[in-house]
């Protein structure tokens, strides 16, 4: 079969499976409900940037405001605000990590403080939003979901999802063909499968150190803990999470 017909076919049978379709739908949810930036999806294109104004970039470095302030380049100029202004949302979210952590020693009162960083903030990396996909799944009844990192090629890989297998069992950190991903990140959901394929063929200007041939693995795999209590909570605070009323369940086909 060739590559055509079989990315045909992987999107054929993805719109028929409700698992990959409401995954789609927490990975907007994700996206959509508190809409945030992140500075690492950032990262690559400031650091092209950076290297071809090389010489800009280490007088900001080691004198930020005299560059700033008496800089009479307009060009120059320009540069200088991007470079600052990277500089302060990093340290924005630094700093609301930090306090948004306090008192979030568990996952349930961690989605409340990962909520608070999204809506006040406006900040989020990879981590908070695969953790955000996990809880949306956990809300929704779905009690086998996970976060985990990537490994490439055996190495670290800066990079979280959200990862589950439809059939209910438990993720072991093995994808077999019931392992779906959600990576709001991205913007994508689907088997993991079709998603190690776009990871290195979609998203590799984004996933920095992923190539065609890359092998990709998990790490770090931990399930999200949020008690039966405390999912009714979360549903009666946060109703915004909850599937909408359909003729259709959640995750299942009728």
């Amino acid at each position: 079969m060739n590559s055509v017909n079989s990315s045909q076919n992987n999107l054929l049978f993805t719109s028929r499976c409700p698992e990959v379709r409401d995954a789609q739908w927490v990975c907007q949810k994700v996206k959509n409900t508190f809409p945030h930036i992140s500075t690492t999806k950032i990262s690559a294109k400031m650091a092209d940037i950076e290297e071809a104004n090389w010489d800009l970039y280490r007088k900001f470095i080691d004198k930020p405001e005299y560059a700033l302030l008496y800089n009479k380049n307009p060009k120059d100029r320009k540069f200088l605000r991007l470079f600052a202004w990277r500089r302060r949302i990093v340290k924005r979210i630094h700093d609301a990590r930090e306090s948004w952590r306090i008192g979030g020693k568990d996952d349930y009162h961690r989605v409340n403080n990962v909520l608070g960083q999204f809506k006040y903030d406006k900040l989020g990396n990879c981590g908070e939003d695969a953790f955000m996909a996990a809880t949306i799944l956990r809300i929704n009844g779905v009690d086998n979901t996970c976060t985990a990192g990537l490994k490439v090629d055996g190495s670290f890989l800066d990079h979280m999802v959200c990862v589950f297998n439809k059939d209910g069992s438990t993720f072991n950190g093995k994808p077999n063909k019931n392992t779906i991903i959600i990576d709001p990140w991205v913007g994508m959901a689907d088997f993991a499968s079709n998603m190690f394929q776009k990871y290195k063929n979609v998203f590799s200007e984004l996933l920095i150190g992923i190539k065609p041939q890359s092998e990709i693995t998990f790490r770090n795999v931990d399930e999200v803990g949020i008690s039966g209590m405390e999912r009714f909570l979360l549903i009666m605070k946060h109703p915004e999470l909850c599937y909408p009323n359909s003729a259709r369940e959640f995750m299942r086909k009728k």
